[in-house]
């Protein structure tokens, strides 16, 4: 099994706005807006937070450089994360609402 990782990034503001492609590319890449707790619960997390599992963390920030990246393909424009960080995410306590699993990516 491959480490969990958790990011966390703020993107520029830009017109058009980056961040609805930012995180579909974002989940194309293997990062995603929601995490399993326990008891395999899934719960969406804070805004610009990501949760991945990649095999170390410099595929984990290659993954999220490259969902910036795609995203600038897409939009013609520059997509600036002004701070970002990526940790190994070993033990969390969360609060907040489960919600049901409609995405495809996370069943995958």
């Amino acid at each position: 099994m491959m480490p969990t990782f958790i990011a966390s990034y703020d993107l520029k503001e830009a017109r058009p706005d980056p961040h609805e492609h930012f995180l579909t590319n974002a989940i194309e890449y293997g990062w995603f807006p929601w995490i399993l707790d326990h008891d395999d619960t899934l719960f969406t997390l804070p805004n610009t937070t990501l949760e991945g599992s990649f095999v170390d963390q410099t595929q984990a920030v290659a993954a999220l450089n490259a969902a910036r990246i795609e995203t600038e393909k897409e939009l013609g424009i520059t997509v600036m994360m002004e701070k970002w960080i990526v940790s190994l995410g070993c033990v969390f306590v969360l609060r907040g609402s489960p919600r049901p699993c409609r995405s495809r990516h996370r069943l995958l």
